[in-house]
């Protein structure tokens, strides 16, 4: 019976490892009456080159282990189920968690000397960290995640007000609290008091919603208002071969406001936490450039330059469960079309200021 036999590494390779001292002894070193157990050739040629590939990849200077960090500060591994509140906010929405956790506890703590980590995915959030943060993201995640199989709600709306002459009107009703953006203001008022200021601010003329209804938010996860448009304009003549020998090149301007609150209970249940943010790009004018076209003739054409305007508003509030959170982000753009007055298109083309409020009504299961 014939019996493939596989051919040797070339001697060159064989001296090779050995002056290296990656190999052990082969058959062919052996001493006579060395009894020891030879390593089979292929298996040491092998590992040798790995180790040698290994070492090359790694560097000078590089270390790496397996399954162990370092935990000279006292870190701890700990892993929470997030995976109620994820099933009733939506796939990917352990990042919501993630975010409030960075932001709680400062993006610096995870990329200091300590060595750390924080990670998600829809079923757990897994922490390496010191023992005092372990019980700080603990606190978070249970903010999250008590009660939220039946989750509290928020309502969120915005208001856009012509002219901030309200503020007089509605003086007796507005208490006021720390905001940290230049030009915005916060207050708190009952449940009572933010009816009458809403029905206030229906009465005049000059008041729009974005849009029409409050939006509900549930606890943790950002509800999103938005409106907006496309402003089309002439941006370039190009020139062609066939007649009339140019072409305008079209383009567009999104304009719009964009505002997100994100509510958060806190674990008794006693304040709200939210997270605000407002965008918003509206385009002030067009700027009107004539331009000569590449005609015998030499006619004359216009292209159109945008002059656009943008605000960008992030704040976070804390204020009891009782009480509604109104904030006034100030005269502000309000690229937003509707049919009233706030809104109008004459309003759009002239580029006016609105006064943009925002209310934010807890609405706890359980609560009147």
């Amino acid at each position: 019976m014939l019996r493939a036999r596989r051919a040797p590494y070339p001697a060159a390779d064989r001296q090779y490892f050995r002056r290296s001292g990656c190999l052990g002894r082969t058959t062919a070193d052996r001493s006579p009456g060395d009894r020891s157990m030879p390593f089979p050739r292929r298996v040491l040629c092998v590992t040798a080159r790995a180790a040698c590939l290994v070492a090359m990849l790694l560097g000078p200077g590089a270390t790496r282990s397996v399954a162990q960090l370092p935990a000279e500060a006292g870190q701890t591994f700990a892993v929470h189920d997030i995976s109620p509140w994820v099933r009733q906010a939506g796939p990917g929405s352990q990042k919501y968690i993630v975010d409030w956790v960075l932001q709680e506890t400062g993006y610096a703590a995870w990329h200091g000397a300590v060595p750390a980590s924080l990670s998600a995915d829809e079923s757990q959030l897994r922490v390496f960290h010191e023992p005092e943060m372990q019980k700080r993201v603990e606190e978070i995640v249970a903010r999250f995640t008590t009660g939220a199989d039946t989750p509290h709600r928020f309502a969120v709306r915005v208001m856009g007000v012509g002219t901030p002459s309200w503020r007089n009107d509605a003086r007796a009703l507005l208490h006021g609290i720390p905001a940290a953006t230049p030009g915005v203001q916060a207050w708190i008022m009952s449940r009572e008091e933010a009816a009458t200021l809403l029905a206030m601010f229906r009465r005049r003329g000059d008041c729009a919603e974005l849009p029409t209804g409050a939006v509900q938010a549930a606890n943790g996860l950002p509800a999103v208002l938005a409106g907006g448009r496309k402003r089309p304009y002439v941006q370039e003549i190009q020139p062609l071969q066939a007649p009339p020998g140019w072409q305008s090149l079209s383009a567009a301007c999104d304009e719009g406001i964009t505002l997100d609150v994100q509510p958060l209970l806190s674990r008794d249940g006693s304040a709200v936490e939210a997270v605000i943010r407002c965008r918003i790009d509206q385009v002030e004018r067009m700027a009107i450039v004539p331009v000569t076209l590449p005609t015998p003739d030499r006619q004359r054409a216009q292209i159109e330059v945008p002059q656009v305007s943008a605000v960008r508003v992030g704040e976070r509030f804390r204020w009891p469960t009782n009480q509604v959170l109104v904030v006034g982000l100030g005269l502000v753009p309000w690229p937003v079309p509707g049919n009233n007055t706030a809104s109008s298109a004459a309003l759009l083309a002239d580029a006016k200021r609105t006064d943009v409020v925002v209310f934010v009504e807890p609405r706890l299961r359980g609560a009147p």
